[in-house]
């Protein structure tokens, strides 16, 4: 399903020649017709048109930047009011290196840039919306809403430090984002691979993908991207994420990052197309599917460690998802997931109802969750069905089923969890093989049909590309925990430990 054939290194610019022409920069509208080396002389340089302070045209380019920073606005500016953008490319094999951008509203926008590469750029303090909640109180004008893109409202409403469209074969390495809302921004990309990045400390999505399919994102950081938080006053992320999959994309691999201590860790969403809401009408089988989650770091959200829904065949494989707010894995509507080989611990402290704890499904059908360990959550597995009059009328739901059943939990531990298992009008669910030690309640069964089962077939990880040298998991560990999160008007804060 996985193949490195699809991911090979391009190899850029090999005729270029050792010690490139230098270009100063000193005013808008520069652009870069060759390969250079460039050299910012002015403190700041303004994009007055909106179009890019430095323009990159043509194919084969190598540009590297010198250590001058380029900044489209005074240092002392509202964040809320930067504008502009600072390096718009537009060409084949194009690679930018080196570049320190702030001040603006996007820092890198490409289109239409095939084997693109960017690398070692350092995109900090860009814009970012000055948020109205505070430690008190939350501001539901907060919120993010992710669910349009197709005419560029993402970087149109909340910017970016790198947004990139409509290309395929890019690649994106050693880049780090700080004090900005959104990373990196990935719109109609393919075949692309994202990794050893930081994009941690933003107020809005680390990396985040629109109609984007047959991408590796691997071993980047994605911690604290984060919004909509109070620590034990309110948990409600406004759809921040670490890493956020939304309308339709598919067949991504995203494996080895730390996201942590974010609104979701991953938020995966079919999207309203998907959905059949813009008129269509025969939905069969669409959704954010069979993608690839191993072995990321998915905790300490104040929301979801990860949150895949109307979604099908995802495989959700040796992660650790600890200390998240309402649950471990949201799934509703999930269909042909397998979740296996994950360790669930302590999640739910702060969950809504029932909706709490490791694994919540709702209206999930024929998901697969094997050989797991649930420890100290408040409920470790949680499937069930209720009438749901919003959505089951969609397009969707009368193309793929609205029930919730045939569901499988095989072979899992459950330890110290308040509730062990809970099912809820979940008809034809096998369960069987589970083990419970120090669990008060190790299954609630309402209105649900069990059916004995066997325990879970041999399972092992599958072989999967990954990119990149940085070990991103585990590198904050010693902010372990949601008390970590402290919010400014402008975003969470970040710790002199960074």
């Amino acid at each position: 399903m996985w193949t490195l054939l699809s991911f090979l290194v391009v190899s850029m610019a090999e005729d270029v020649p050792e010690s490139l022409p230098l270009v100063e920069v000193d005013r808008d509208d520069v652009v870069l017709e060759s390969s250079c080396r460039v050299r910012v002389t002015s403190s700041v340089i303004e994009d007055a048109n909106g179009d890019g302070v430095i323009h990159v045209l043509g194919d084969d380019r190598e540009i590297v930047f010198e250590s001058t920073p380029l900044r489209g606005a005074p240092a002392n500016s509202a964040p809320d009011a930067y504008q502009g953008v600072g390096i718009r490319v537009e060409g084949t094999r194009v690679t930018i290196r080196g570049a320190e951008i702030s001040g603006f509203k996007v820092g890198v926008r490409a289109t239409d840039c095939e084997e693109l590469v960017l690398e070692d750029l350092d995109l900090i303090d860009n814009f970012r919306q000055r948020l109205g909640s505070t430690p008190a109180k939350e501001d539901p004008a907060d919120w993010m809403f992710p669910h349009d893109n197709d005419d560029g409202q993402w970087q149109e409403k909340y910017g970016a430090g790198i947004s990139v469209s409509e290309s395929h074969g890019v690649t994106v390495r050693r880049c780090r984002a700080r004090s900005t809302q959104n990373g990196l921004l990935f719109d109609r990309v393919r075949e692309s691979r994202v990794y050893d990045n930081d994009f941690s400390f933003l107020s809005g999505w680390g990396i985040a993908l629109w109609r984007s399919c047959d991408n590796v994102v691997s071993r980047n950081s994605t911690d604290f991207c984060v919004r909509g938080y109070s620590h034990g006053v309110y948990n409600r992320g406004q759809d921040s994420a670490g890493i956020l999959l939304f309308e339709q994309c598919s067949r991504n691999v995203i494996a080895e990052n730390s996201a942590t201590h974010c609104g979701d860790g991953f938020f995966g969403f079919a999207g309203n197309e998907a959905l059949g809401k813009g008129g269509k009408k025969d939905c069969r089988r669409l959704g954010n599917n069979d993608n690839l989650l191993v072995r990321n770091d998915f905790s300490h959200s104040v929301a979801h460690g990860i949150e895949i829904t109307f979604s099908f065949g995802n495989q959700i494989l040796a992660n650790r998802v600890a200390g998240n707010a309402i649950c471990g894995v949201w799934g509703g509507y999930s269909r042909d997931t397998l979740i296996a080989g994950n360790e669930f611990l302590s999640n739910g402290d702060a969950g809504y109802g029932l909706e709490r704890g490791g694994v919540n499904i709702e209206h999930g059908a024929r998901n697969r969750i094997h050989l797991n360990r649930f420890q100290d959550n408040e409920c470790g597995v949680h499937l069930w069905w209720d009438e749901d009059p919003s959505l089951k009328d969609l397009p969707w739901t009368r193309s793929n089923g609205f029930a919730c059943e045939a569901n499988q939990i095989l072979s899992n531990s459950f330890i110290e969890d308040r509730v062990g298992i809970h099912l809820r009008s979940a008809q034809d669910t096998f369960v069987a093989d589970n083990q419970f030690r120090d669990v008060p309640k190790k299954t609630l069964v309402e209105s649900s049909n069990v059916v004995p089962g066997s325990e879970a077939p041999p399972w092992s990880l599958p072989v999967y590309p990954v990119f990149g040298d940085r070990k991103a998991v585990g590198l904050r560990k010693h902010l372990a925990g949601r008390q970590h999160i402290r919010m400014t008007q402008w975003g969470p804060e970040v710790p002199h430990l960074k």
